[in-house]
């Protein structure tokens, strides 16, 4: 029955623990690694589920347990600031035209680097073409050929 217990523990920590890598946030980690260390103390001391106060004394250690498991999770993985891009931080890059960029319009795409963002132009750009980003207006940006001498001087 003991031995019933602690590997149901185990089980349940296991599949928490699953459950977080799937879905990342943190937050079933701690108790799925607690489960899984109340696991293993009953099936290492299966004697220690007779003793009528041990119940208790496991759920008043959950509390500090999973403090120090929450320490190491940090120190093994130290949250990272988010990655924001500023339309401003965008003026000067490169991208490459996915759909038509058109004068007075913001229907036209533009990929830069794995980001697609809304753009117009003082000319017809088609897809495929590198572009600059020049300036940005709102929430779109204005861009221009990276190679503009050369299709003025086809012109």
């Amino acid at each position: 029955m003991d031995v019933d217990i602690g590997l149901l523990l185990i089980l349940l920590g296991a599949i928490l623990i699953v459950i977080e890598i799937a879905t990342p946030g943190f937050f079933i980690a701690v108790p799925g690694t607690v489960l899984i260390i109340y696991g293993l103390l009953i099936l290492l001391f299966p004697w220690i589920l007779s003793i009528p106060y041990v119940p208790w004394i496991l759920f008043l250690l959950s509390f500090p347990i999973g403090y120090l498991t929450y320490l190491i999770y940090r120190r093994l993985s130290p949250p990272s600031p988010p990655v924001t891009e500023s339309y401003e931080g965008l003026i000067g890059k490169t991208g490459i035209v996915v759909e038509t960029v058109k004068p007075d319009s913001i229907e036209g795409k533009v990929r830069i680097g794995s980001d697609i963002w809304s753009a117009t132009s003082d000319r017809v750009i088609e897809p495929g073409s590198k572009v600059v980003v020049v300036d940005v207006e709102g929430v779109h940006l204005i861009v221009k050929p990276l190679s503009s001498k050369s299709s003025e001087g086809k012109m």
